[in-house]
């Protein structure tokens, strides 16, 4: 039988009697930590999350964006009554509205080990400043829900609010944020915060947890790679500032091409409009007629092609294929064109995917509608892949990673969301991407672009291998002073049965 001697003291610290709490992974760092120091005692300050609703119909939205009283309605037209607020509360709620519309807000998808994974949405400038859940450089943001993971806040990063699936840890020096960041992601860490026998499985990390965290004494020795790891890090983040230039400047140029408000079109609802008949076709559906007068206009009248007059798009192949290949998944393309395989999800399955191999400098698409990622792959760091059939494949004849930045823009965009099939989860059909329309772009200009792109993403990957190795170091430091999680149980169990 599985048992251990545990003294009162630690059943008084714990606030949890449960055999299966202190026969579980989730006491051992309570054990060890004994007599280190908790996080409440570090020089920082716990922060929660932007707690709020984007459901319209929300008593939060109502009252803090509707700015209406969701307790008292008209008697007449059963509208929420007004409040009555002045220019400052006006202000804010416009704030809101504007900051929730445009998702200018970090998820939890945004918080990686030690990184935060950052898109073309969150590098926009932020439309929300003013609350404490809003990011500042040297933050740790933490992942409160399910995998628990802890990420560095560069001077790059816009000052966007958390959500309140997130936690922010601040005011702690450069040093002490790489380091507790570093140890949160860690598996005797991230076992603190399991429940054993739990109704319910999925982690929450709540703010008293996190403060009564035992974190261990940072060893001299992490302090060097603590400063080369905040060195490179803001090297990524220098390359994401050029990158969010760089799409302005694609933004600047497509708005010279096609006026603003057809770029502009919303396609979350219906509007009573009037098609032709060339504007009709087998689908027999408002939002397919609506896309073929909307690409019927755009080639008739500002001189765009479809995509498949630029590109190979989701090329075949008759020859067998190569079971030892891995497989591009749509959680693979990250937010900023770039592509970063998770090697141990891809071995646990095989996916349905596209039988030819990914060309050097293919760019994939995400088949999925709220976020269709784009990205550029290259086979120098990674070798040759395959794409999941949930990626749409171009290859461009010419500059594809021009190409790649204007597949990121709205104007496509909103082709993707009138193609998409489904209700709940939308996805487009991979084919279907033949129906995109763009303008094509000028040789000089594209050229320009594209090499562009390409020596910002050799910048990243040139920082982030810095990372990688570092990472490694960082890890022997650990356990200079950190037991290894099975190593601790096994020698618990030996102490037990010899007792």
């Amino acid at each position: 039988m599985n048992h251990q001697f545990t003294p009162a003291k630690q059943l008084v610290s714990a606030d949890d009697w449960r055999p299966v709490y202190h026969l579980s992974p989730a006491a051992v760092l309570r054990r060890v930590g004994e007599e280190w120091a908790t996080v409440a005692d570090l020089d920082g300050q716990l922060l929660d999350g932007w707690r709020f609703s984007d459901r319209i119909e929300s008593d939060w939205y109502l009252r803090e964006v509707e700015l209406r009283d969701p307790a008292k309605r008209d008697p007449v037209t059963h509208e929420y009554q007004r409040l009555s607020v002045g220019p400052a509360e006006q202000q804010r709620a416009q704030q809101y509205r504007e900051t929730i519309e445009n998702r200018r807000y970090y998820r939890m998808r945004h918080v990686d080990e030690m990184q935060l994974n950052v898109d073309a949405v969150v590098m926009a400038p932020p439309l929300l400043n003013n609350l404490n859940a809003c990011i500042a450089p040297g933050d740790i943001v933490v992942r409160r829900v399910g995998k628990v993971s802890a990420a560095l806040v560069s001077s790059y990063h816009r000052r966007h609010p958390v959500d309140a699936n997130i936690a922010i840890l601040r005011g702690l020096n450069p040093r002490q944020s790489a380091w507790l960041a570093y140890c949160l992601n860690q598996p005797i860490y991230r076992s603190y915060f399991e429940e054993p026998g739990a109704i319910v499985a999925m982690t929450r990390v709540g703010l008293k947890q996190l403060s009564s965290m035992p974190i261990a004494d940072r060893p001299t020795a992490f302090d060097k790679l603590a400063d080369q790891y905040w060195q490179h890090y803001e090297r990524i983040g220098l390359a994401d500032e050029r990158l969010q230039q760089l799409r302005k400047d694609i933004a600047d140029w497509l708005l010279d091409k096609i006026p603003e408000h057809l770029m502009a079109e919303r396609t979350d609802g219906l509007l009573a409009k009037r098609f032709g008949v060339r504007d009709v076709d087998h689908t027999l559906s408002y939002v397919a007629a609506e896309q073929n007068h909307f690409c019927r206009q755009l080639v008739d009248t500002y001189q765009c092609v479809p995509l498949s007059h630029l590109a190979e798009v989701n090329p075949k192949s008759k020859s067998s294929t190569d079971a030892e290949l891995p497989i591009i998944k749509i959680g693979d393309v990250k937010g900023q064109l770039d592509i970063q395989r998770d090697n141990q999800a891809s071995e646990e399955s095989r996916w349905r995917f596209h039988r030819q191999p990914l060309n050097p400098l293919a760019v994939v698409v995400s088949t999925f509608v709220q976020d269709p990622k784009v990205g550029l792959f290259s086979n120098a760091s990674s070798g040759s892949a395959y794409a999941s059939e949930q990626l749409a494949v171009l290859n461009f004849h010419r500059t594809p990673g021009a190409y790649a930045l204007l597949l990121e823009t709205h104007l496509v965009r909103q082709q993707i969301a009138r193609l998409a099939t489904g209700t709940v989860q939308r996805f487009v059909q991979p084919e279907q991407f033949k129906q995109i329309v763009v303008p094509p772009i000028e040789d000089a200009t594209a050229q320009d672009w594209h090499q562009r792109l390409i020596e910002l993403q050799q910048q990243r990957a040139g920082a982030q291998a810095e990372l990688t190795q570092i990472d490694d170091a960082m890890r022997s430091v650990f356990r200079q002073v950190h037991p290894e999680l099975t190593t601790l149980n096994s020698e618990g169990s030996q102490l037990e049965d010899n007792g």
